[in-house]
């Protein structure tokens, strides 16, 4: 039945609920989305989200009642993890969150590319600061299992970030990165960071690293792979978005997300559980969208999968669809 209800639910939201989000410019529509999970609804049906022991499982010890994560980028501020957790994620990551409030990039800071199912964003860690963050989370119900992906900032800014944060949370996902930060990402940095933070942190940390193309960005990230693990990091997320140029975008560049990644995540994910010796649990990341694109991943080595653009591309019922299929 969950299989059933699930395909209606898909069915419903490409027959109506994605044409009227997309007949909105991206931002404006990820704004309505925001504002529509504020609502009183039934998220549980709406997503026909799965309740299954089956599909339970943990990551570094934390429990999750199934595999399946929504990505960092969707809830920027934190606000909406009670509604997001009841439409069947057995885990969200909300942020990237940075100590101080930031405004992000100037807009136009998002593009579809439906042809492809993809995004590109530019939008630059747009987000209400630490402080703020830590006060939503204290208010709010949990639903899910509720992680934030902290930015690599200086480290005394990361500890604080830290520190406000970590009563509210399950685990921090540290955003070594974003093409988007405005700041250049390094595996010092982020041994630096680990070491700082890993003693302070009474939740598991994991990194968050960017994806590869060449052969030489490969080895950089494996790097800072091999980094993170000697510094102690409880897990690896791979991978982040794809920088490509793009004219749309009021910086001219941003991050490429969706069905471009699909192929190239479940390689990643190999490389990088070969490169920890299987030991660090791997959540991958980038163009999932079936229930077959999460099995590709798990059967190469990840732990759990991350959806964000397949939220965008195939409803609110994304989540209750791929774990009804995998139970």
């Amino acid at each position: 039945m969950a299989t059933t209800e699930g395909s209606s639910s898909r069915g419903w939201y490409e027959a109506f609920g994605r044409r009227l989000f997309f007949s909105l410019d991206p931002e404006r529509s990820h704004r309505v989305a925001l504002a529509m999970l504020a609502l009183p609804l039934p998220w549980g049906r709406i997503g026909h989200a799965v309740a299954d022991p089956a599909l339970a499982t943990s990551v570094a010890g934390v429990p999750l009642a199934n595999p399946i994560g929504l990505a960092s980028g969707f809830d920027k501020a934190c606000e909406r993890f009670a509604a997001l957790g009841k439409l069947g994620f057995g885990y969200v990551v909300g942020g990237t969150v940075t100590l101080a409030p930031r405004p992000g990039n100037a807009k136009p800071r998002i593009a579809r590319d439906p042809a492809t199912r993809a995004l590109v964003n530019a939008m630059g860690l747009p987000n209400p600061g630490a402080a703020a963050v830590a006060t939503t989370l204290a208010r709010a119900p949990r639903t899910t299992s509720r992680w934030v992906s902290l930015a690599d900032e200086q480290v005394d800014a990361a500890c604080q970030a830290l520190d406000l944060i970590a009563p509210h949370v399950d685990a921090f996902e540290l955003n070594a990165s974003s093409p988007n930060a405005g700041w250049a990402h390094g595996a010092d940095h982020v041994g630096a960071l680990l070491e700082a933070l890993r003693p302070r942190s009474p939740v598991p940390v994991f990194v968050k690293v960017p994806p590869f193309v060449t052969d030489e960005e490969r080895e950089g990230v494996l790097t800072m792979v091999r980094v993170a693990q000697d510094a102690g990091a409880a897990g690896i997320t791979c991978a982040n978005t794809i920088p490509v140029q793009d004219a749309r975008m009021s910086t001219g560049r941003g991050g490429l997300s969706g069905g471009p990644l699909t192929e190239s995540t479940p390689e990643i994910v190999a490389a990088v559980r070969a490169a920890t010796g299987g030991v660090l649990p791997i959540n991958a990341s980038g163009g999932i969208f079936t229930a077959a694109d999460a099995r590709a991943c798990l059967a190469a080595g990840a732990t759990t999968v991350q959806v964000y653009t397949g939220l965008i591309y195939e409803g609110p019922a994304v989540a209750g669809w791929i774990a009804a299929s995998l139970r």
